[in-house]
């Protein structure tokens, strides 16, 4: 009789044991994450650039108001959800001609001309115009938003000799 009484004692310890091993506790778990549309930046090469105008002569300007017209292009790199990008500039505007960018440089009667060239039209920001004026929105393809632009001399007095400088800011925004 030792050796059932042995085995019954060793049923309940077992189902004892195994009765708290088998008890359950619930708990929740919630996962989080955040997703957020795409960027863009200007390219590398647009940041801080220097648009060097051709150099001419005062006498350029007897016949003509304006003249050395640059084109270059301004390029934003976008995440491929970016459908399009905003370019918005702005700068000091000339006391003489405020729809004209100023001339900080030692040439007298000159400022400059900011244009986008898109499809062939051209279009000149005014320097003092409010922001959608001084703005213009290009579909973003393939990571990318190019905007046509060209600067140039124009005349707003008379001309005399001497550098031509004029600083301009971009901003781009894009959705």
């Amino acid at each position: 009789m030792k050796t059932p009484l042995f085995v019954l004692s060793l049923w309940i310890t077992a189902t004892t044991i195994s009765a708290t091993t088998q008890a359950a506790t619930q708990g929740t778990l919630t996962f989080r994450g955040d997703i957020q549309g795409g960027t863009c930046n200007l390219d590398t090469g647009d940041v801080n650039r220097q648009i060097t105008l051709p150099t001419v002569k005062v006498s350029d300007f007897d016949s003509t108001e304006w003249t050395g017209l640059r084109e270059f292009n301004l390029t934003a790199n976008c995440d491929s959800d970016v459908r399009n990008v905003t370019f918005t500039f702005s700068g000091t505007p000339s006391a003489t001609s405020p729809t004209r960018f100023a001339n900080t440089g030692t040439a007298g009667g000159l400022a400059t001309v900011i244009q986008s060239r898109i499809g062939g039209s051209t279009y000149n920001f005014p320097a003092n115009g409010t922001a959608t004026a001084r703005s213009r929105t290009i579909a973003a393809s393939s990571g990318r938003a190019v905007l046509p632009m060209g600067a140039h001399y124009i005349k707003i007095g008379t001309v005399a000799k001497g550098s031509l400088l004029t600083t301009a800011s971009v901003t781009i925004t894009y959705n």
